[in-house]
């Protein structure tokens, strides 16, 4: 059961379908949850979509703890290694701001509400349910097509630099 769930988390192949689904499911998890971050009020609509995506990535990180002997092979220390790796850090900071929506008794975790702006590192996430993270490898490393990726990187980055500055200060903008 471990390593189907470890096949369905990591490595969906274009005849597995549940796979697929997965993958779907957590891109489309994470572009929804960006959504309420380009709003100023935050409307009882953009709470619940919090939670629910919120729930989601908790159990995305869990699936990767349990199964994350499978990925890094180094038996009972792949456990510890794994939430220091990159993407699981990313994981880790793009949930924790919003553990106060799921229930206002994880006060602890309020001062990560200071960094409401990480919550658009939800967008590296993508990279990890991506297919073509290896084309993209390749299109840098073309030179036909390296200006088409620099550019498409280039219009993430002026979206993502938008959404924090719109969230560290939000009193400068006005309602949307």
């Amino acid at each position: 059961m471990r390593k189907r769930l470890f096949e369905i988390i990591e490595f969906s192949s274009d005849t597995d379908k549940i796979g697929d689904i997965y993958d779907f499911i957590m891109m489309f998890s994470i572009l929804l949850s960006i959504i309420p971050l380009a709003f100023k009020t935050q409307y009882h609509f953009f709470i619940i979509i919090e939670q629910v995506t919120v729930i989601i990535f908790i159990f995305d990180y869990l699936f990767r703890i349990f199964t994350a002997d499978l990925k890094l092979n180094k038996g009972i220390k792949s456990f510890i290694y794994y939430p220091f790796t990159p993407l699981a850090i990313i994981d880790l900071l793009s949930i924790l701001p919003s553990l106060t929506t799921l229930n206002p008794g994880f006060r602890l975790f309020k001062i990560f509400r200071l960094f409401k702006a990480l919550k658009v590192l939800k967008i590296f996430k993508a990279l990890r349910y991506s297919k073509n993270v290896t084309l993209l490898v390749r299109l840098f490393k073309s030179k036909k097509e390296a200006l088409l990726t620099v550019c498409s990187l280039a219009i993430i980055y002026v979206l993502v630099s938008a959404l924090v500055v719109f969230n560290a200060e939000p009193q400068t903008f006005n309602n949307y």
